[in-house]
């Protein structure tokens, strides 16, 4: 039992001292807290998100946009029958269709962000707010090409939400996303909050197989997003809106979420607002360019000495590119230094270039080297 205590005791000391040799060549204590920069780390308790969700949802709204179709009016009698055969009644009529969607108020002045699928094609435009009040929005402006739309509402004073800086996003940040998803089977105007974390960033997604659009630099949620949540706010622990809720991938029904939802990043929404409230319109950005992008074929018969880049076969008369002297037979090699090969990573490093903008381009021609600047225009084609 001695021996059994002894070796115990000379064990425990041994141990101390290499503790102490250890705690001595590198301690591991964490840095005292008034060291930390404390506003970059999000609050992960459930009290945060409950505050944020208090803080952002009296901004939240449901939008009603009603679409008219023309349907067809199947006669209810022979006597209808007859009538619509000799052509004295009509055989078709104009029925509102509604799309439900959601929205966030973002200044006091009534202006509230959306998606623009949302209220595309849309005659009449119905905001409602938390308090179940409705009023009637007009569309400031719009944009197909970044799925934004600025809608405008009369009135002052308005709950509106703090918009947050998207840029300092990071994978695995809790989030929630508030909205109205499946407002026709609730008899309720208060939003839906369902929370989440920010699943991947700079997400380039095609929406659909064989889709032409392809969204870029998504922030990707596993947040429940589900039909009537499009154009509502993803919000961070700190209660700002950091994305606009905009579409899931749901496998084969289109009506599920599979934990997979997309987000317009809050500075692409803030970047489209600040040009439609400035302008009056969203101006979209022009290179006058018609590229391709290389294959061997192409790489072989130019004799060029690298295999990635984009031919340019077109020069718009007028336009920026032939401003820029680039010639039909260039092959773009880097734009603003970053190496480029194909169209979505141009369409990225062009991603959230505003109209005044420069553009340098490093291009190969007739086996020399040369770097011009573009200055961006704005497209007659307006999206």
């Amino acid at each position: 039992m001695g021996t059994i205590f002894g070796l115990s005791v000379a064990l425990l000391v041994i141990s101390i001292v290499m503790f102490q040799k250890v705690s001595s060549s590198r301690p591991f204590l964490p840095a005292p807290l008034e060291e930390l920069d404390t506003e970059d780390i999000p609050d992960l308790s459930g009290s945060a998100m409950v505050s944020a969700r208090k803080l952002v949802s009296p901004a939240v709204v449901t939008i009603t946009a009603y679409k008219t179709k023309m349907v067809y009016d199947r006669p209810r009698s022979s006597y209808e029958w007859f009538m619509q055969f000799s052509g004295r009644m009509p055989r078709r009529r104009k029925e509102k269709y509604p799309n439900f969607g959601s929205g966030i108020i973002v200044n006091p002045d009534g202006y509230i962000l959306t998606n623009e699928h949302v209220i595309r094609n849309a005659d009449e435009i119905y905001i409602t707010l938390p308090d179940s009040t409705e009023k009637k929005a007009a569309v400031a402006g719009k944009t197909v090409s970044f799925d934004i739309a600025l809608l405008k509402i009369d009135g002052e004073g308005y709950s509106y939400a703090p918009l947050g800086n998207s840029d300092n996003l990071e994978i695995g940040e809790p989030v929630i996303a508030i909205g109205s998803p499946f407002t026709y089977l609730f008899n309720d105007t208060q939003p839906t909050v369902t929370s989440g974390v920010v699943s991947a960033l700079r997400r380039d997604v095609r929406q659909g197989e064989g889709a032409d659009h392809i969204f870029n630099n998504m922030i990707q949620t596993d947040a429940a997003i589900n039909p009537g949540n499009s154009g509502g706010p993803l919000v961070s622990s700190s209660g700002k809106v950091i994305g606009i809720n905009t579409f899931i991938l749901s496998g084969n029904n289109k009506n599920n979420s599979i934990g997979m939802g997309f987000a317009i990043p809050v500075n692409t929404a803030r970047m489209v607002m600040e040009e439609i409230i400035t302008y009056g319109r969203f101006r979209q950005v022009w290179t006058g360019l018609g590229v391709v992008e290389l294959d061997g074929e192409m790489v072989e018969r130019l004799s060029l000495p690298f295999n990635n880049g984009l031919f340019i076969q077109q020069i718009e008369k007028g336009g920026p590119a032939d401003a820029a002297d680039l010639k039909v037979g260039d092959v773009i090699i880097r734009v603003d230094g970053k190496e480029v090969d194909s169209f979505i990573q141009a369409n990225r490093l062009i991603f959230g270039k505003r109209v005044g903008d420069i553009l340098r381009i490093t291009v190969w021609r007739d086996g020399e080297i040369l770097k011009v600047e573009l200055k961006l225009a704005e497209s007659l084609d307006r999206a």
